[in-house]
């Protein structure tokens, strides 16, 4: 095998690895909001994933300008707005709805980029849209054609994740990401414990679940897939990163069903193959036309 070629192949499996490690922290997570609120879990889970992102590259981070140190802070707090009202809307929401509702951020990306840009992003991204919002439809909306609370609150979450991305690309892109992830990481730390201690009184007893959900879900779900995507990157494309972790709401979903007893209905399995199609149409089309085109242009050479 070709040496690149298996290094793409590494590449794609450690990114499997951050999809499968994010589609099963939503399970964990919502187990353990049976033994914990939602804000202090979210509190408590920053504060450790800051401090061990602290421990291994703390010294990058304070290399950093002063204004990317405020900048990445204020899009730390951005980014755990998603965290806040995603783990709010566990407690109403299965964790496999909130994984594929979460995902459409990759479908949200262009077409804010349209929005702001004016430029047509493609009818892929159109059809991408529409498959989308029918399979969302088909997860928010119940019986009577009432939205789930829970559902919401993801979709909410999918904006901020959404915003964050665009708020990266504009400001700190190109930036150390391990030096990147000590600021994000502070920034939400600050807005989630600050959150926590205004709305929700701080827990008296915190059962030893929700302990090792928080130990897992900073450190394995956190700062581990990190390093795993930061280090993935370099041998693989976008393109690949996008849709592979896009697999994410399929693996939450599995692992909702197996370990926690969620439903898996025709109407959720059908809706969340809609979501998942959305989403990789919206990464492997442009991939498609553009390997078409180097093909045709190395042919055209030949001739």
């Amino acid at each position: 095998m070709d040496k690149n070629r298996l290094y793409m192949l590494l590449g794609d499996l450690g990114i499997l690895v951050v999809a499968i490690l994010w589609g099963t922290t939503n399970v964990i997570i919502r187990d353990a909001l049976d033994g914990i609120s939602p804000l202090w879990f979210c509190g408590l889970r920053f504060s450790v994933a800051w401090v061990t992102v602290m421990i291994f590259f703390g010294r990058k981070a304070f290399k950093l300008p002063r204004k990317t140190q405020i900048r990445s802070t204020f899009i730390g707090m951005v980014f755990i707005c998603a965290y806040l009202t995603g783990a709010v809307g566990l407690l109403y929401t299965t964790a496999g709805n909130q994984s594929f509702i979460i995902s459409m951020s990759v479908v949200l990306v262009p077409i804010s980029v349209w929005i702001i840009s004016k430029k047509f992003p493609g009818w892929h991204v159109t059809a991408a849209v529409i498959m989308c919002t029918v399979g969302m439809a088909g997860l928010m909306l119940e019986g009577g054609l009432t939205v789930n609370l829970g559902d919401l609150l993801s979709f909410a979450a999918c904006v901020f994740v959404t915003i964050y991305i665009l708020l990266v690309q504009k400001y700190v892109q190109g930036t150390d990401p391990y030096a990147l992830a000590c600021w994000l990481s502070f920034g939400g730390m600050l807005l989630a414990l600050a959150v926590a201690a205004i709305f929700e009184p701080f827990p008296q007893s915190i059962p030893l679940k929700a302990w090792l959900a928080i130990a897992h879900t900073a450190t394995m779900g956190f700062a581990l897939t990190l390093v795993i995507q930061t280090v993935a990157q370099k041998y693989t494309n976008a393109t690949h990163v996008a849709i592979l972790l896009s697999t994410s709401g399929v693996f939450g979903s599995v692992a909702g069903v197996i370990f926690i007893g969620e439903p898996m209905t025709m109407r959720i399995f059908i809706a969340s193959a809609l979501i998942l199609a959305g989403v990789i149409t919206v990464e492997a089309v442009p991939a498609l036309i553009k390997r078409h085109g180097n093909v045709r242009t190395k042919g055209e050479q030949l001739t």
